[in-house]
């Protein structure tokens, strides 16, 4: 009986394993991340972050409630806990951690509170975003060519303006600011996302390759009509660098035509550049507009951007401030309220800041030395990891691949950062969310510790699911809460619209019980500055004569001790309600407040002249014209002075000197004083 042979195995046949479908609720996830921040309108709100920040916090919440309940692993759920083992996701969470301590150093909770949300939205969509683009590399790709798509729609809106530019139909390339509240934002929406058109220039093949090809010198287009100076600059490094990293990898891989690629990124460079100036020299209307000016003369303005006088005295004053708190700082969001002690002793218009327009700068005033350090070290991990991984003797080609986004794109995000104020625009926060989340995600390096004890920690296998609930439970706690954080400054926002259009047209057309009755108990000082909102609504009070209701409002409010706005509302109702003393009292911590503003000088004046009292009001006058020369009224007032106490050579030596100091003012005020 002959022995069976056991069948041969088949040649040149190759086995193969179908890849995973990438999931729809993760792709609709990433959709709503990248899209619904950008695209959701102000729905009458004051300022879009209002609802875009509202948005965000209730996708972190739902996010986080599906990726926790489709784990494998549900009362602990893998993919969550690697971020916080990762030395990113750990530097990022002890952030957090020092933003709340810093609260003890605030002034105004509300503005805490706010803040603490916005950046806590920006990390808990970081968390999230995470864990998709973990399970499955892909996803990267995948959102790389929407963000490309949508690249080509936000440039496509500024070419759609220039022709109105250039006809007049528009005044400003200021103007120019698509779904964005402004031109910065836009600018630097389209900006940032260039890293991710780069990556498929350089990763990608076919027609992907080409549509990241063709946002890329749309975007390098776009950038230079809108005339943003930082990030003409920030787009002359980004070319540079882009070139040398593909050489270098071209290079080391012996890449057949290793300077193709880079000649298309420098291609798009200098192709835009020769679009926009022929288009600038002969198409571009002469109308004055600061913005109307040639690349070079526009790039060599950055040395202004960051010589400008306002912008210097913001640093400076944020100087002070940290050296007065150094470890946990002024409280976060309490910069704009503490900065006034100083910017009031040297401003003499009611114009604020508001915005540091250095984040970094910002973060350490607020939350100190080792916030600050905590959240530099958030862009520089990512730049480090793309570094060793690039550098090292047998480089990872894969995780190169996939670091090259986030380590890019936060270096973006660091230069608007240091010329802007992006933690405050979600726009840009949910890119930065991305970024950082990729960086997490595929980041070679991962630390030793975790905020999440591993099951080999803890014995009993109840505590251990026990404390991990505890965790998640506490976590979304706080997403609820910022989510309700959110919803109060929303309608808050819209409640301050009302406000500011009533003041635009110059009369209340509201009463004042709609605000006293639906007015949120955050914020306490409005969104576009640092003016108490109980004065705007006091505005309205006063006008319908009531004069006691807005003493008893303004009177507990401390929400911003260093805005004079608080006591020259006091000093005005005290006045009509006929009690000069108290009148006289607040008007004087007006002009203590803020010195220059001649606003409060007036007022205390008009007071002391009611009281009888003209010498003080004289020596009140003298003491603001040594400070302040060069405006008409206070000298014309002193004048006035002068002469009714019966000194009329002190009164022509007045307008003499007010005549020396704004020689081209002569003829009016010659003519206001009765010369003419």
């Amino acid at each position: 009986m002959m022995k069976k042979q056991p069948p041969k195995p088949a040649k040149n046949r190759t086995q193969i394993v179908a890849a995973p479908t990438l999931r729809t609720s993760y792709i609709l996830l990433l959709l709503a991340y990248t899209l619904i921040p950008v695209f959701l309108p102000n729905l009458e709100a004051i300022d879009s972050n209002g609802p875009k920040f509202l948005s965000l916090s209730i996708i972190n919440l739902l996010c986080f409630l599906f990726l926790m309940t489709t784990s494998p692993q549900k009362n602990e759920p893998a993919p969550i806990r690697l971020f916080f083992s990762n030395r990113i996701g750990f530097a990022y969470t002890l952030f957090m951690a020092v933003i709340l301590l810093s609260f003890t150093k605030a002034i105004n909770m509300g503005e805490a509170f706010i803040t603490f949300s916005m950046y806590f939205s920006v990390f808990a969509a970081a968390l999230n975003l995470s864990v998709i683009l973990r399970s499955d590399k892909r996803y990267l790709r995948w959102i790389s060519i929407v963000l490309a798509f949508v690249l080509i729609v936000d440039s496509f809106t500024v070419f759609y303006n220039i022709p109105l530019y250039i006809t007049q139909q528009i005044g400003s390339i200021e103007d120019i600011k698509s779904v964005f509240s402004n031109k910065n934002i836009l600018a630097a929406a389209i900006f940032i996302k260039m890293v991710f058109a780069l990556w498929l220039i350089i990763y990608d093949n076919g027609w992907v390759k080409k549509a990241g090809y063709f946002s890329l010198c749309c975007a390098f287009l776009a950038i230079l009509f809108m005339s943003a100076r930082a990030f003409y600059f920030g787009s002359f490094l980004l070319a540079v660098s882009v070139v040398a990293f593909i050489l270098i990898l071209n290079y080391r891989n012996k890449t057949p035509q290793p300077f193709k690629t880079p000649g298309l990124v420098l291609g798009a460079f200098v192709m835009a550049l020769l679009i926009f100036t022929v288009t600038q020299r002969y198409l571009y209307p002469k109308n004055g507009d600061k913005y109307n000016v040639s690349f070079t003369q526009r790039i060599s303005q950055v040395n202004k951007e960051l010589s400008d006088t306002w912008r210097i005295s913001a640093w400076k004053n944020s100087a002070l401030l940290f050296k007065k708190d150094p470890l946990l700082g002024v409280g976060t969001g309490n910069w704009k309220i503490r900065v006034l002690q100083y910017e009031n002793q040297t401003k003499n218009h009611a114009a604020y800041m508001g915005r540091n327009h250095n984040d970094f700068i910002q973060v350490f005033t607020e939350t100190g030395l080792f916030g600050g350090l905590l959240f530099i070290s958030i862009f520089v991990l990512i730049g480090l990891n793309f570094l060793v991984a690039f550098f090292k003797k047998e480089p990872n080609e894969d995780s190169i691949k996939y670091l090259f986004i986030p380590a890019f794109g936060v270096a973006l995000c660091s230069i608007d950062a240091f010329f802007n104020f992006p933690s405050e625009r979600p726009e840009i926060q949910s890119l930065f969310a991305l970024l950082v989340a990729a960086g997490i995600a595929y980041s070679p390096l991962t630390a030793n510790f975790s905020f999440l004890p591993p099951q080999s920690r803890i014995k009993n296998q109840k505590s251990k699911i026990l404390l991990t609930r505890v965790l998640y439970v506490s976590y979304i706690l706080i997403l609820i809460g910022s989510s309700y954080v959110f919803s109060l400054y929303f309608k808050s926002q819209k409640l301050q619209m009302l406000i500011e259009s009533d003041l635009a047209a110059g009369a209340p057309l509201h009463d004042s019980s709609l605000f006293l009755k639906e007015l949120p108990v955050i914020p306490t000082v409005s969104t576009l500055g640092v003016e108490p909102l109980v004065v705007g609504i006091t505005r309205y009070t006063m006008n319908e004569g009531k004069f006691r209701e807005s003493v008893d409002l303004l009177l507990p409010d401390k929400s911003s001790p260093w805005d004079s706005r608080r006591e020259f509302n006091l000093a005005f109702a005290f006045d009509k309600l006929g009690k000069k003393d108290s009148a006289l009292y607040y008007a004087r911590k007006a002009v203590e407040i803020k010195p220059r503003f001649f606003v409060n000088v007036n007022v205390l004046c008009n007071i002391l002249i009611e009281n009888s009292r003209k010498a003080e009001a004289i020596l009140v006058l003298q003491d603001y014209v040594a400070k302040e020369k060069y405006a008409k009224e206070p000298w014309l007032k002193l004048s006035t002075l002068y002469r009714e106490v019966g000194d009329t050579i002190k009164a022509d030596n007045t307008i003499n000197e007010a005549i020396k100091n704004i020689p081209w003012e002569k003829e009016i005020i010659l003519k206001m004083a009765g010369k003419r």
